[in-house]
């Protein structure tokens, strides 16, 4: 098995939106028990998509033109998304008000996407272990202490279809420049690792899906869920979600921004611009623009499919020959 295929994979997915608990209570966690069921299924999906564009990697770059300019608005928004995420955290913790923790925020990420993205990716192994360490810990733990939740929302059958495969194909989408650069040349080995990282992290999203069904109303407010349920069960592990928290987002911040500099002309009028949307607040960015954000990248199951026929004119063929 190709290793860094696998952490590619699982890194693109396993980040700042994952270890602070919104987007997986929006998709999953807000429907209980049901919606713990639909992480399953979207685990099978992550490991099979992210397994398919490792495998399709050779060919996807001559049909991607539309889909890149789509990637890119994809990352602007989750950028904001990210910004609000921490300026919600710098309140939080230090009495910030909103609007300077984004713009504190938004200066950083400028400043580490154009000068310290090197050093960053050090630390991208530890920001890694933490984020497993503290999402494990407190599934662990408020799976075994928490009383279950009262949760009321009912997920329609449409829901359920964009929570399965929505999530999947925007976050398989987020993935895929990191998959395709790591798989290619890697053959079979790459495929395997491009699968195992889909896998483990669709798993992780399960147990976090499940804790945070079991926080139920008490956290369904909050910016940061799973922040919420770690200072609840202890303050040592609420402090280190936080870290995880913080240096997911940085990390995730500086990346997303590269990815949409060019959406908008560069790397400042970027972060302007992701800092005004930035202020709507995590809550109404994650549960409103991501379901759509899903929506859209449902497109990506069926762009999967397509490059197998170019790989066979333009490419290596399935069996990466």
């Amino acid at each position: 098995m190709a290793w860094e295929v696998a952490v590619a994979a699982f890194a693109a997915m396993v980040g700042a939106g994952f270890v602070s608990g919104r987007e997986v209570f929006v998709f999953f966690a807000m429907h209980g028990a049901t919606g713990t069921l639909l992480a399953l299924g979207a685990t099978l999906l992550l490991a099979l998509g992210t397994w398919r564009t490792a495998q399709t990697a050779p060919a996807v770059p001559l049909v991607a033109p539309l889909w890149r300019t789509l990637l890119a608005a994809f990352s602007f928004i989750t950028l904001s998304a990210v910004l609000a995420a921490i300026a919600s955290l710098l309140h939080s913790r230090m009495g910030l008000p909103s609007a300077v923790g984004a713009a504190t925020a938004a200066l950083l990420a400028a400043l580490v996407q154009q000068h310290g993205t090197t050093s960053l990716r050090r630390w991208q192994g530890l920001m890694l272990v933490l984020v497993v360490v503290t999402v494990l810990l407190t599934a662990a733990l408020g799976l075994v202490k928490l009383q279950p939740g009262v949760l009321t929302v009912a997920v329609s059958p449409l829901q359920a279809v964009l929570a399965v495969f929505g999530y999947a194909a925007y976050n398989i989408a987020l993935a895929s420049d990191g998959v395709r650069r790591s798989a290619l040349g890697q053959g079979v080995p790459g495929r395997r690792g491009a699968f195992a990282g889909g896998l483990a992290a669709g798993l992780l999203l399960t147990l976090e899906a499940a804790v945070l069904a079991r926080g139920g109303t008490a956290i369904a407010g909050a910016d940061l869920p799973l922040r919420e349920l770690a200072l609840h069960l202890h303050d040592l592990l609420g402090a280190g979600v936080e870290v995880a928290i913080a240096l997911a987002s940085l990390s995730a911040a500086a990346s997303f921004l590269q990815g949409s500099a060019a959406l908008f002309g560069g790397t400042w009028t970027t972060t302007g611009l992701a800092f005004l949307l930035s202020t709507l607040g995590v809550q109404a960015i994650v549960d409103r623009a991501y379901p759509v954000m899903a929506a859209i990248a449902l497109l990506w199951m069926l762009a999967l499919l397509w490059p197998s026929a170019l790989a066979g004119r333009h490419g290596p063929n399935r069996q990466g020959r």
